[in-house]
């Protein structure tokens, strides 16, 4: 007759169905996750774990996992965000094209020059191409005229 300890080894040797094993269920570095698996892996028939504790602690895993997708959604939607502050500077400064502005250039004195283009910086700054060269934040913008 079989013992209790080699039923047990003969189920997790064949795959056998355990609350938390799926065949696809994968939990990476999850430390909460593994010390929960080996806390069942490892209570003895005699002294299970108790059921209020352990859906305690099931629940505490669930409200981790819902923060957890809560910040992956803040982070889509700021990079959404961040998106559409870029397009409506670019838009902003498309209306600027061809127009002859005035600006502080960086000695902090009065400059002017017409627009050639738009972009966005790296830095994710709108900035503009003027077509003596010079390369200028929005922000340092002061005066917009028509061109001459």
């Amino acid at each position: 007759m079989p013992t209790a300890t080699s039923s047990i080894t003969s189920l997790n040797n064949q795959g056998g169905t355990g609350v938390l094993s799926t065949g696809q269920a994968s939990f990476g570095d999850n430390a909460f996750l593994k010390l929960l698996t080996e806390q069942l892996r490892n209570q003895t028939p005699l002294e299970p774990v108790d059921n209020a504790a352990f859906m305690n602690q099931m629940a505490s895993y669930t409200t981790m996992q819902e923060q957890r997708d809560l910040n992956g959604n803040m982070l889509k939607l700021l990079d959404y965000q961040g998106v559409l502050a870029r397009m409506q500077g670019l838009g902003q400064g498309s209306a600027l094209l061809g127009k002859e502005v005035t600006y502080l250039n960086d000695e902090g004195k009065a400059a002017t020059g017409t627009v050639a283009s738009v972009y966005v910086a790296e830095s994710g700054d709108v900035r503009l191409k003027l077509g003596n060269g010079a390369d200028v934040e929005m922000r340092k913008i002061t005066g917009i005229t028509q061109a001459s």
